[in-house]
């Protein structure tokens, strides 16, 4: 399993970096807006959805929306993440304080099938205005800052892992594991400011500390809300009965099951850069 993983890993990674630094924007939303469809067509399953049909027309009403949304939400940037950053927030503290009473709900398919649509089209619609209005670059440091934390809180847990984080909804993360991967990030986000924030003699005045610190601060809970993400997918799995959103990806199950860090991610990645003023380029 573990192979199949690195494997994947080794194969998927760099065609990810190549597209995020050298595909214009236009091929960019393209491709991301490629997994997103993928995406869906994984969550019918997660939802309960089994109809071929249906399916399909959940699958073509997120490609629609998507495909028509600068009709739509040309006047919406300034505030769309934020909704999206509240949800992930919301559901932060119910995973703390109720995580088994949220595998007890009997969810309605159609309120299922409204997040799922809410979820996945608001990430590729932020994600695409990432790469568009704050740079490849800064894109790039959001998928390297998922992916290091994960690798970190995977092989942290491994090592000193004893304190599970959610055992009702996934029983395999642990708070040392997650604490790993906070130390990780701190510091390789404080690596990155140092090349961000440094002035020309390699020195900081003051108030670029204080730059310094909210960077390191805005990538740390960068990190926390994409754990968030992949405990919501992992009890969507658990309300379904299954292991894995798919089958596309060796030792991975589903593109969901690699993405959904991301997703949730890229919501307060935009709303944080746009408020704190994180500009790389």
């Amino acid at each position: 399993m573990l192979k199949n993983r690195i494997l994947t890993a080794l194969v998927l990674a760099p065609l990810a970096i190549a597209g995020i630094l050298y595909l214009p924007d236009q091929w960019f939303a393209l491709l991301w807006g490629m997994a997103i469809a993928v995406c869906a067509w994984e969550w019918t399953n997660l939802a309960g959805l089994t109809i071929i049909p249906a399916r399909a027309g959940f699958l073509a009403v997120c490609v629609g929306v998507m495909t028509s949304y600068q009709q739509w939400a040309a006047d919406m940037e300034e505030w769309l993440a934020w909704p999206v950053v509240g949800w992930w927030f919301l559901f932060s503290i119910l995973l703390r304080k109720y995580p088994s009473k949220l595998l007890e709900i009997k969810y309605p398919l159609a309120l299922k099938l409204a997040v799922g649509l809410f979820i996945l089209v608001s990430s590729w619609i932020l994600m695409v205005w990432t790469q568009h209005n704050l740079g490849s670059k800064q894109l790039l440091y959001l998928f390297v800052l998922v992916w290091l934390a994960d690798i970190a809180a995977y092989f942290g847990g491994k090592r000193w892992g004893a304190t599970k984080l959610s055992p009702e909804i996934s029983p395999g993360k642990t708070v040392e594991g997650l604490y790993v991967a906070l130390v990780v990030v701190a510091l390789f986000s404080l690596a990155v400011a140092g090349v961000l924030y440094a002035n020309e003699a390699g020195t900081f005045t003051r108030f670029e500390f204080v730059q310094v610190f909210d960077f390191m601060v805005f990538s740390v809970v960068t990190v926390v809300i994409s754990v968030v993400g992949d405990l919501f997918e992992s009890m969507v799995k658990r309300v379904r009965g299954v292991k894995d959103s798919g089958f596309i990806l060796p030792g991975h199950g589903g593109l969901l099951d690699r993405v959904d860090s991301l997703i949730a991610a890229v919501s307060v990645y935009y709303a944080g850069s746009k408020l704190l003023g994180i500009f790389f380029q």
